[in-house]
């Protein structure tokens, strides 16, 4: 079974002007909202390309119940952990040309000791040997910064297999022997490993350095550039196809999809970096915070090219 973690889930709202303009008031001709927080767009994400997943976190307030009841509706299997706050609301304003955006996020709720408490009893009791688990996004206030890590030991002390994909202390807990595989991406890894990420080199290198941590897998992603993926069998270097960008905003996340969806179906590693790299470039293309479509990905998936080191 696949499932998705996400501690901090929020409504996005996109609001769409003809040009980014600081200081002065700017007019919306549209605007879009979705559900999602890291870990929610995954599970988005698989349920688009038709595989399950139980999405599980925590929700609050009126904000929760119109994420709960928007999952339910993408029949997306939730069991969240119900929360006293309310979750927080994501904003993004986007130019007419697609090419400049400013996002800000929500810090979220503060969530109590028996919030998370309950959380981490429902995810033990769900666990089971060779379950996939994503674990993804910030921590909300209340959490300690090592949630990831206690998480990722009774997940694997259980048999699972945990993929992580978040930033800052709660990856450097995060990365340790018993972690399957860590996505960052390049700004994120270069503030792992305190070394700038301008070329495919300096990725291979922090790729290196955060193996040196015991985590099993590493794919560091860049954006238009692609993404590689390091490990003992090997290295691998994913070449994106050039696309019209329209939003990358919550592409990251569709590459975690893509990978959960190659490792669910037994893939080689450059198979699963290639649907990593290929459902990224379909969100990317496509408006909004999405996925993308299923026949997007699978056209794109021909176009990526997979580069052995």
């Amino acid at each position: 079974m696949i499932y998705t973690v996400t501690l901090n889930p929020a409504i996005d709202r996109e609001l769409q002007v003809a040009k980014l303009e600081p200081h002065r008031v700017m007019h919306a001709h549209s605007s879009q909202m979705s559900y999602g927080g890291k870990g929610i767009n995954v599970s988005r994400g698989l349920a688009a390309i038709g595989a399950k997943s139980i999405a599980l976190g925590f929700v609050g307030g009126s904000t929760g119940e119109m994420l709960t009841q928007e999952m339910a509706n993408l029949d997306v299997l939730t069991d969240f952990v119900r929360i006293s706050g309310e979750i927080r609301t994501n904003f993004s304003i986007v130019d007419k040309t697609r090419t400049q955006f400013i996002k800000v996020n929500e810090p979220g709720p503060k969530i109590h000791a028996q919030e998370c408490h309950q959380l981490i009893t429902k995810m033990r009791r769900l666990a089971r040997p060779g379950d996939l688990w994503a674990l993804c996004g910030s921590i909300p206030p209340g959490i300690p910064d090592s949630i990831y890590a206690d998480i990722i030991q009774e997940i694997q002390s259980l048999g699972g297999k945990t993929l992580l994909d978040t930033s800052g202390p709660a990856l450097t807990h995060g990365c340790n022997p018993n972690l399957f595989l860590v996505k960052p991406n390049a700004s994120e890894a270069s503030a792992f490993t305190g070394s700038k990420i301008d070329s495919t080199e300096d990725a291979l290198n922090a790729a290196s350095a955060i193996l040196q941590t015991g985590v099993k897998h590493v794919i560091i992603t860049q954006g238009r550039k692609g993404a590689l993926l390091s490990n003992q069998a090997g290295t691998w270097i994913a070449v994106a196809p050039s696309i019209t960008k329209r939003n990358d905003v919550g592409a990251g996340d569709a590459v975690m999809t893509g990978i959960m969806y190659g490792l669910s179906c037994d893939l080689s590693w450059p198979e699963i970096l290639r649907w990593g790299v290929a459902c990224g470039t379909a969100a990317a293309s496509t408006e909004g915070t999405t996925i993308g479509s299923f026949t997007l990905a699978k056209q794109i998936l021909s176009n990526v090219k997979i580069n052995t080191c």
